[in-house]
């Protein structure tokens, strides 16, 4: 244990020794001049009409329509297979438990997780909805939760 200590703070060392060692000299005797005669115009003379198309699909134009989105077509689908996978291995370790109490315990702490995970899972569209009209109360904008 001590040698790996050494090794590791030599190597350290030597890793940071480098660092040091191609530092440069900072002091400058005639700095270069920085002074603009002419500044860029910066004004715009002739704006044109730019529009900014939306890059997401599916009509997606706030927050609330994103999170939704992001709920409705990854969390929910991919979030389902695993709560019945998670069922099905809840209800194997039951069935191969053979009358273990450790083993009907470590089953049913799987069955009682995967339950919880799934009742989350299910309620994230209602977190969400809490979410919007907690933002929509505090910005007094009745509007901005999409229905």
């Amino acid at each position: 244990m001590k040698n790996i200590f050494i090794t590791m703070i030599s190597v350290g060392i030597i890793l940071s020794g480098g660092a040091f060692a191609f530092t440069q000299n900072t002091s400058v005797s005639n700095p270069p001049n920085t002074s603009v005669s002419n500044p860029p115009n910066t004004s715009v003379s002739n704006p044109q009409n730019i529009k900014l198309e939306n890059p997401l699909k599916g009509g997606v134009d706030s927050l609330f329509g994103l999170l939704r989105l992001i709920i409705d077509k990854i969390l929910l689908p991919i979030g389902g297979i695993l709560a019945v996978l998670a069922f099905i291995y809840s209800g194997f370790l039951y069935v191969t438990a053979q009358g273990s109490e450790d083993k009907i315990k470590k089953a049913h702490n799987a069955l009682l997780w995967t339950a919880v995970g799934t009742a989350l899972l299910l309620g994230a569209w209602v977190f969400a909805g809490a979410i919007c009209g907690t933002i929509a109360a505090i910005a007094d904008n009745p509007n901005l939760c999409p229905k």
